[in-house]
């Protein structure tokens, strides 16, 4: 039987892999609505008005939710959270999911919400999401935050067509039933470190196991269909990649630099992968600076 994936191998997993009424939320007005995308309801929050916005992409199997640590910034600033398709309030069908579906399922919430461009940050399966959001609509695209991704040419577009279709089925094979429902479990714990505040451990055990096993398996087994990228294929665009630390960080970070060459490094030792949740005021000051800086 399959073990459970440790984080690094999830992170390559991963990367190889009508408006309703509004409230009132800290110091801005959010205003919660509904895109449609294939006929699937895509659930977001949208705060403040103008054509560019931060727009916050969430990670594998997780939800908006994630982000409410960043609400200094997002409350603050022209913003985006969405709900992916399969996750939180967003419709779950079941249907493929490559990173294809989720990038233009983020530009159906953009053109809803009136965005035209925007800083796109992305958890985990956001990363390659985002990088798939970068093959297809590059010209609406900014700057970008990455948060603990493992993105490399084939993310987004298969380098051999054939070989991810194969190896995608047999990832599918261990991580349904029962055996992958145990194995979800074990790679769910491989996420956190001795600094993961246990009330994080609980919120992310709780909302990752509340997306269906289908929309899981379907996430990190559903083959791209867009084009194998070129060989020079790069964007240069203004870049930060936030990192807990491992012994593949480095290296990683090369491969990501050879498709974002702009991309800055800042590495966390003994953080695990919710950086974001585990500490929000660190993050929160990072990334106002990398924004301070783009623009």
């Amino acid at each position: 039987m399959r073990s459970s994936y440790t984080r690094r191998e999830l992170l390559q997993a991963i990367g190889m892999a009508a408006a309703l009424p509004r409230i009132t939320h800290a110091a801005s007005t959010v205003e919660t609505r509904k895109a449609v995308f294939q006929d699937i309801p895509v659930h977001y929050e949208s705060y403040g008005d103008g054509p560019e916005a931060l727009v916050f992409i969430h990670g594998w199997t997780c939800d908006l939710t994630f982000w409410r640590g960043q609400e200094p910034i997002y409350t603050r600033r022209r913003s985006l959270l969405i709900d992916l398709p399969g996750h939180g309030e967003s419709g779950k069908p079941h249907v493929a999911y490559p990173m294809e579906f989720f990038a233009k399922s983020v530009d159906a919430v953009m053109r809803d919400a009136g965005v035209e461009r925007a800083t796109l940050i992305g958890h985990s399966l956001g990363g390659p999401i985002i990088y798939a959001y970068l093959r297809l609509f590059q010209e609406r695209a900014k700057s970008m935050a990455l948060v603990d991704v493992d993105v490399r040419k084939g993310s987004a577009g298969p380098i051999n067509r054939e070989e991810q279709r194969q190896r995608m089925a047999r990832r599918a094979s261990y991580m349904r039933g029962p055996a992958g429902e145990k194995d979800f479990a074990r790679t769910v714990e491989s996420c956190f470190t001795k600094l993961t505040p246990e009330p994080v451990k609980e919120e992310v055990r709780a909302k990752m196991f509340a997306t269906p096993q289908y929309v899981r398996v379907a996430s990190l087994t559903s083959p791209s269909s867009l084009p194998p990228p070129g060989r020079d294929e790069a964007f240069r665009l203004p870049a930060i990649a936030i990192q807990a630390a491992s012994p593949a960080t480095e290296l990683s970070y090369k491969a990501m630099k050879n498709i974002f060459p702009n991309l800055d490094l800042e590495i966390w030792n003994g953080s695990g992968h919710f950086l974001m949740m585990e500490n929000p005021t660190r993050f929160n000051e990072t990334l106002e600076r990398f924004l301070q800086k783009t623009n």
